[in-house]
């Protein structure tokens, strides 16, 4: 094996997800204050109509990978942020400027997402966020309301 600093890399990156997530994609990463707390805001522009904005707790955060080149990204040409670089680094840009790279984080990391997307009128009627009832939020309901197929009362 290499260095220590690469095998601790590795461990720190077991378990954790990428974002943007799909590579080689850049976010523009910032550290802010909100409130009382520092969060991490990681905000890729998908197209140029459409942004997602991601924000995580630093303590969710294992890593910040800063490539070298941002228009041609190898993850063998860049920095791993991790440890006391990454907090460093953070403190440095707090409430300051942003950077660009790959933000990993724990997977069942805490998060805000926000979507900023231009939509026509008709776009934006069909178009909600989940609902409490949608199925994809409550598919672990075992006993959803409504009637079944075989409920008492069934006319057939």
């Amino acid at each position: 094996m290499s260095t220590s600093e690469e095998r601790l890399r590795i461990m720190l990156l077991s378990g954790t997800v990428t974002i943007p997530p799909r590579l080689p994609d850049l976010a523009d990463i910032s550290f802010k204050s909100l409130g009382s707390r520092i969060v991490v805001e990681a905000t890729q522009v998908v197209s140029p109509r459409t942004t997602i904005r991601r924000t995580f707790f630093p303590e969710d955060v294992m890593a910040v990978f800063v490539p070298d080149d941002s228009t041609a990204v190898d993850l063998t040409q860049g920095e791993f942020l991790t440890g006391d670089k990454l907090d460093s680094k953070a403190l440095s840009l707090l409430d300051k400027c942003s950077i660009q790279g790959i933000v990993y984080v724990r997977e069942h990391a805490q998060s805000l997402l926000e979507l900023s997307a231009g939509l026509t009128a008709a776009e934006s009627a069909e178009f909600y966020p989940p609902l409490p009832t949608d199925r994809s939020v409550n598919h672990y309901d075992m006993n959803p309301g409504g009637s079944r197929l075989g409920d008492v009362g069934c006319p057939w």
